[in-house]
């Protein structure tokens, strides 16, 4: 097998990438996630600071 270190290069480099792709994708749907449920939590801070204090 005159190639099979070549070969072996190859699948490693290949896998290592696809790792690398998966992880990024990972992290930018949790960055999303987390910038959305920032984004409620900031309308519903909002929305309760808005609310006006009961007149006696």
């Amino acid at each position: 097998m005159k190639y099979a270190g070549l070969i072996e290069i190859a699948l490693t480099f290949g896998g290592f990438m696809i790792f690398i792709i998966w992880q990024m994708r990972s992290l930018k749907r949790d960055i999303r996630a987390r910038e959305e449920r920032e984004a409620k939590e900031a309308a519903a801070d909002t929305r309760k600071n808005e609310q006006p204090a009961r007149e006696r």
